[in-house]
């Protein structure tokens, strides 16, 4: 979700453009204002990767490709599918930094001798170090003495569901899989109900959490930082697994004829559908209720996917719940006119027996950059909609009676 207010986000490319190299620019004078005002807090160096950073490195998971197979959809063969059809997941990772910071915002790692961990911590849309937002902010507090072994599991956009879901919680597997010593606490935000429910439920209990949101900058003994799964939306397979077996109830499958519609309610300019009331007519004869993930707990979330058995959404943040989709479920993904991304076919592709269908809308084609994707709405095509369901209904309705 663009963090804008509704007017300005048809903006928000060339804001975010404006943004990135406004900070860039700027940084040179705020790294000097840090060194003589602010306590010398923002880094001075990089260290490209893990590797680099000058601590302990431990091997998690070597690099490995991905073979998936070709989407059904409208239309057909588009490109990002098709870029994605074979895809290189780079290895994963732990380093652990005697002495090692982090920053607020975003999550910055910095290590002792004040390099920032590149690697981890580029933001969204940014191809420099120096254009972390966190650049802006010559003046941060100074760091909170953490004892001991402290994890980070705080990363740029766990604010979000999907990447808290798939890029924050996975980072203590990562761990688990280096053969790391866990730590005592973790670094981690639960300023949110969904970050709180979702710690919860991964076992990781208030006091074992050193609070991102409230700590803004953080000194640890030994700072322990895991790798992220991907640092890019690759969704690699063993993060949909992981997930399901942690936190799908036990015995909970799939229910026949249970048919979501996904909503985003009515707010504009963010990948709502503008004709809901017409996909609502069109989809209620087939049994599809509207279901508003963010109206309920991640618990009842996780359940109500694991038991859909056929799923129609628009692009959001939501369906990275579909981790937790049972064996021969469905999935219908919208999109605005003629723009498209692969990440939840990718996400899709690794969950079992989970059967992806795509969507382009109708109307004015908006562009293909992913800034321009996430401030688009959906106008989606009815008749294509009905062909597709209709098709893929019959499809599963002929499996039923061959079995």
């Amino acid at each position: 979700m663009v963090r804008l207010p509704e007017r300005l986000r048809p903006y928000f490319g060339p804001l975010k453009s404006a943004y990135t190299i406004g900070t860039w620019a700027v940084s040179p004078a705020t790294v000097r204002l840090s060194a003589s005002y602010g306590g010398g807090w923002l880094p001075t160096g990089v260290a490209e990767t893990l590797e680099e950073a000058g601590g302990r490195f431990s091997l998690a998971r070597p690099a490995e490709v991905l073979h998936r197979a070709r989407p059904v959809g409208v239309p057909e063969r588009y490109w990002a599918f098709e870029e994605a059809l074979e895809e290189t997941v780079p290895r994963v990772g732990v380093v652990e930094l005697d002495h090692g910071r982090v920053l607020q915002p975003h999550a910055l790692v910095v290590t002792a001798d004040n390099r920032q961990l590149y690697e981890l911590c580029w933001y969204f849309g940014t191809k420099r170090p120096r254009e972390h937002p966190a650049f802006l902010h010559p003046f941060p507090p100074a760091p909170v003495e953490v004892p001991g072994r402290l994890g980070v599991l705080a990363s740029r956009g766990d604010v979000n569901y999907y990447h808290f879901l798939h890029d924050v919680l996975p980072r203590t597997e990562v761990l688990a899989q280096a053969g790391v010593e866990p730590p005592e606490r973790w670094y981690v935000p639960r300023a949110t109900r969904f970050q709180k429910e979702l710690l919860e439920l991964w076992g990781i209990g208030e006091d074992q959490v050193v609070d991102a949101s409230e700590v803004r900058h953080v000194r640890a003994q030994t700072l322990v930082v895991p790798g992220l799964a991907s640092t890019i939306e690759r969704n690699p397979p063993w993060v949909s697994r992981l997930l399901r077996d942690r936190l799908a109830p036990a015995g909970v499958d799939r229910v026949p004829g249970k048919h979501l519609l996904l909503t985003r309610g009515p707010g504009r300019n963010n990948r709502s559908v503008t004709n809901e009331p017409e996909v609502r007519a069109l989809l209620e004869p087939w049994g599809f209720t509207p279901f508003d993930p963010g109206a309920v707990s991640v618990a009842e979330q996780i359940r109500t996917f694991a038991e859909a058995d056929v799923i129609v959404a628009p692009h959001g943040a939501s369906l990275a719940n579909i981790a937790f989709c049972s064996p021969g479920s469905a999935l219908v993904e919208l999109f605005p006119a003629g723009s498209m991304v692969a990440d939840f076919w990718k996400m899709a592709d690794g969950v079992e027996g989970l059967d992806y269908r795509y969507l382009s809308g109708t109307g004015k084609r908006v562009g293909t950059t992913r800034s321009e994707f996430v401030v688009a709405d959906i106008t989606v095509d009815l008749k294509a909609l009905e062909a597709m369901v209709s098709a893929l209904l019959a499809e599963r309705q002929a499996r039923e009676r061959a079995r």
